[in-house]
């Protein structure tokens, strides 16, 4: 008599062949779901579309600043984190492989906000001098476009009479701090300009500030 074990896997279905349907049955059960939701979107897809405006340059800021402002950063450390963005790939990931060392759970945000604390001074200092690199960058094309003028334009052109830029206004504040020199009052653009060229902050801007 055979025992009851070879009963029961004599009359065994054929598991393979049930779980191989089964998985069928399913892919196809998703696949019939994702076009009746493909469908459904289709319906109630609105006929005309309402056009949302681009964001500006201020909604920019103001999205990243939140994130980083849940992170635990403030605008003190504006700076900082301008000066560790600016370092090279290699030598931030040997600063995070360290501090991951010490804490394995540390999150991305964390590492960040832990290297600006432990370096905010000179951190600081590096984005300080990357804005100013990049504001003289701006300079100096804004300059070269303005050498290509005639000299008419430049002497008598009616942009003298409009308003002082506040590109000038800053670039006056910078040499009268950097010469030890009182500020002057409020100049046409103009007299500006002739005044920033009389004390060298024009043509000499990368001399004179060095």
């Amino acid at each position: 008599m055979n025992s009851q074990i070879d009963d029961n896997a004599d009359g065994q279905p054929d598991i393979d062949r049930i779980l191989a349907q089964a998985d069928a049955d399913i892919a196809r059960l998703g696949e019939d779901r994702a076009a009746i939701t493909e469908r459904r979107r289709a319906l109630i897809a609105p006929h005309y579309k309402t056009v949302v405006a681009e964001p500006s340059e201020v909604h920019h800021k103001i999205a990243l600043g939140g994130v980083l402002a849940n992170h635990g950063l403030s605008a003190i450390d504006a700076d900082a984190l301008a000066g560790m963005l600016a370092f090279r790939a290699d030598q931030v990931c040997g600063v995070i492989d360290e501090l991951i060392d010490a804490d394995p759970s540390l999150s991305f945000g964390q590492a960040i906000v832990t290297m600006i604390d432990g370096n905010h001074r000179d951190m600081s200092a590096r984005g300080q001098y990357e804005t100013w690199m990049r504001r003289l960058a701006a300079y100096d094309e804004d300059r070269n476009q303005w050498l290509t003028r005639d000299e008419e334009f430049h002497l008598n052109g009616a942009w003298r009479t409009e308003g002082m830029t506040r590109g000038q206004r800053w670039l006056m504040r910078v040499t009268c701090r950097l010469r030890g020199i009182d500020l002057p009052g409020h100049l046409s653009r103009g007299d500006a300009a002739d005044w920033l060229e009389t004390h060298g902050a024009n043509l000499n801007y990368r001399e004179f500030t060095a």
